[in-house]
């Protein structure tokens, strides 16, 4: 014969104390394995689907509204048949951000970048971003009064001078979003899947950020 004694205060002040653990990690595991699930099952913009903008700058509330209404106009007027248009700030120090790139790079993530001449210079020194002079050469981007030389890069293996990258210099309302101006070089990631694309949206920056054009 059982007999069941009536649970006391004093049982479930020892029960918690001895097995309050195990319900943290249930819980812990639960959050995990709902957020796992959610992140492999949740929908994802195919990479020919979307144009991502990485630009060096700085990141405040006021900045992130003003790109956030500059890249949601480019998406609206220039680029509607892309499912997605985004763009992200850069903070590349010297020590990691060399790797850095070289990653994005090799894994097609970007389309369109504005680095600084430094940072300009180790990515297209893996070969990895667009010669732009055909685009110039047929209009697609209007470079006037932009001086073009330092963009240029002696390729490795031609040896010939590539404008792989527009500078920035004159584009001098960039700095209202918080992005590089002074020194800044505009370029195209040639490992992406929206090479067109991105040319559209940097030849808009050419257009509409120059402080005598002003904005659309």
């Amino acid at each position: 014969m059982s007999v069941c004694m009536p649970i006391t205060k004093d049982q479930i002040r020892n029960h918690f104390h001895y097995n309050l653990w195990k319900y943290v990690l249930l819980i812990v595991v639960a959050v995990f394995g709902w957020n796992l699930l959610f992140t492999t099952t949740s929908y994802r913009v195919p990479a020919d689907r979307k144009v991502e903008f990485y630009a060096e700058g700085y990141q405040t509330d006021e900045t992130a509204a003003a790109m956030d209404e500059l890249v949601a106009r480019i998406h609206r007027e220039l680029l509607p048949e892309m499912e997605a248009v985004s763009y992200r700030f850069l903070f590349l120090d010297d020590t990691y951000g060399p790797m850095q790139l070289m990653i994005w790079a090799s894994a097609g993530e970007g389309d369109l970048y504005l680095l600084t001449k430094e940072h300009f210079l180790q990515l297209t020194g893996g070969g990895a971003t667009v010669d732009l002079r055909p685009y110039i050469d047929s209009g697609k981007l209007q470079v006037e009064g932009i001086h073009l030389a330092p963009g240029l890069v002696r390729d490795a293996e031609t040896g010939q001078m590539v404008q792989y990258g527009i500078p920035a210099d004159s584009l001098v309302r960039l700095a209202e979003y918080g992005l590089v101006t002074k020194g800044g070089i505009l370029t195209v990631l040639g490992s992406g899947q929206n090479e067109e694309e991105a040319v559209l949206f940097l030849d808009e920056l050419l257009r509409c950020m120059r402080e005598e054009d002003g904005a659309r």
